[in-house]
């Protein structure tokens, strides 16, 4: 799952999609709990087509690109040559990073930027559009004649219910993030008017792309293709807390700028994203959002989450936990209500302390981070050891198969200064040495291969009864005897080694 959020506010009007398709609404909809509009958009469909006839094929790891785009990726090829390759030369000229993730955003923001077809104009001044979109000026004259050229217009109308299909997928996931948000908040289902959001598929994307702006007072989410609309919750989640955040962040401005010297902590983070470089009241509203989706999705391993957040500038996020604890402790109060003693109580010298406290996780995590490569490494070495220690013993094996003596000594003896106590080896040995009539040597290696920690049961039998042999030629019947009971009290599979022992406990005298 991937997700880019864009945050931007343009003080405007709403940006309405002209051909734009509103779904159907009943009285227990998504739209009934929230001022949202799940709807289509050409903008969204014309400026993604070119942009993957311009070259954009990215698709997120893991996963296939969708039929749908593959299809009309096919389509594309047929557009006027010339036409494609202004395409690809504009694309390749603004690309940004090696990650296609990169580049997708910032069409999608200018996308959001035009009018209908045919025109695609601006709709606002350049100076009001947003930096990640000015980039791109002069894509939408290409837009423009990439709608005629390559028959958009009808190509739309074939695909147009598809991507209606690809909305109504998202009702169930919708409907349960809404509900469980509000259950947080401990807020009603209430729609605002003076806000909206606006859920718009994108299926020439890559799979679970959730890209969301804020065009005040429109906060569109265009989703990307998913194999199942439930991955995105979380994102969706993000992008309605953003809805409900934003307006408190707002109201309570004037108090929270009291703070805002705490930017310079938060340019000091490494990991900073640069679209909350110098903007204080979206990095407060994100660090809000990051702390509720923690509290609602717990995340698997919360100390390095918490350094995460933090590494990415959201240093208000250790404030915000302590707080929403009291909050939850709380159960009369509603999060909006609650939300003004959060912000009125935020202290600087708790925040710089939060730093502290952090850079000392960090260092424990960074500790047990080197002590757990340090164990997958010995762990590692040992496996190796053990590869090439059964190779040798297989090794050797086969050579004693074909009687090589001399060679399968040697590669035993290789493998003992690996593993200096391998029964299997000094098992080994001992038949060597048997086959050599170098019968004490032999007598030597089976001690050996019983005192050895770990080896087969089958090993340790046959070596006491050799044992036990080697004792009655000398004429030690009751040494003897000792090792063959020892081979009549062992369980397990012996390899034939039990019945041996008995057979000659009945030979002895």
């Amino acid at each position: 799952m991937k997700t880019t959020f864009f945050l931007v506010s343009l003080l405007c009007g709403v940006i309405s999609g002209p051909s734009s398709v509103l779904m159907g609404q009943s009285a227990d909809s998504v739209e009934a709990l929230v001022n949202m509009k799940l709807t289509v958009d050409v903008r969204i469909f014309t400026v993604m087509a070119a942009l993957n006839a311009a070259g954009f094929d990215y698709e997120t790891p893991g996963k296939t690109m969708s039929e749908l785009r593959r299809d009309i990726r096919q389509e594309l090829q047929q557009t006027d040559p010339g036409l494609l390759e202004r395409l690809q030369a504009f694309y390749q000229e603004h690309r940004q990073g090696s990650d296609g993730i990169d580049n997708q955003v910032s069409y999608v923001s200018l996308a959001l930027l035009l009018s209908g077809p045919p025109q695609f104009k601006l709709l606002f001044e350049e100076k009001k559009i947003p930096a990640d979109a000015r980039r791109l000026l002069g894509f939408e004259r290409l837009v423009q004649e990439f709608y005629q050229k390559a028959g958009i217009q009808s190509m739309w109308e074939r695909y147009q219910s598809t991507y209606a299909e690809e909305l109504e997928l998202y009702r169930p996931v919708l409907r349960g993030m809404i509900e469980q948000t509000l259950e947080y908040f401990r807020i009603p289902p209430r729609s605002v008017m003076d806000r909206r959001i606006v859920l718009i598929p994108d299926l020439l994307n890559a799979k679970n792309i959730v890209n969301a702006r804020s065009l005040e007072p429109v906060y569109y989410i265009v989703v990307g293709p998913t194999d199942n609309a439930s991955d995105n919750h979380r994102q969706l989640q993000h992008g309605y807390l953003h809805y409900l955040i934003d307006p408190l962040v707002e109201k309570f401005g004037l108090q929270l700028l009291k703070h805002s010297d705490l930017m310079e902590l938060a340019h000091r983070q490494p990991q900073l994203d640069a679209q909350y470089q110098n903007k204080f009241f979206l990095l407060v509203a994100e660090s809000l959002i990051e702390t509720i989706l923690w509290k609602i999705h717990l995340p698997e391993d919360p100390d390095r989450e918490l350094v995460s957040l933090f590494r990415q500038g959201f240093i208000f996020v250790p404030y915000f936990q302590r707080g929403l604890k009291r909050y939850e402790e709380t159960e009369l109060i509603s999060f909006p209500s609650f939300v003004e003693n959060l912000f009125k109580d935020i202290k600087k010298s708790q925040i710089e302390e939060d730093e502290k406290v952090i850079a000392a996780l960090e260092n424990d995590l960074r500790i047990a981070r080197e002590k757990e490569a340090q164990s997958q490494q010995r762990t590692q070495e040992e496996v190796d050891r053990r590869n090439r220690v059964n190779s040798l013993l297989n090794q050797a094996a086969v050579l004693l198969s074909k009687r090589e003596y001399l060679s399968a000594g040697e590669q035993l003896q290789n493998l003992l200064r690996e593993d200096p106590e391998n029964g299997n080896a000094y098992f080994y040995l001992a038949q060597i040495a048997s086959q050599q009539e170098q019968h004490e040597e032999a007598v030597q290696y089976y001690r050996q291969a019983t005192e050895s920690p770990g080896v087969p049961e089958w090993v340790q039998g046959w070596s006491l009864l050799r044992i036990g042999n080697y004792q009655a030629f000398q004429g030690d019947f009751g040494g003897a005897r000792t090792y063959f009971d020892r081979v009549l009290e062992m369980k397990g599979d012996l390899r034939g080694a039990r019945e041996e022992a008995q057979g000659s406990i009945d030979k002895l005298p």
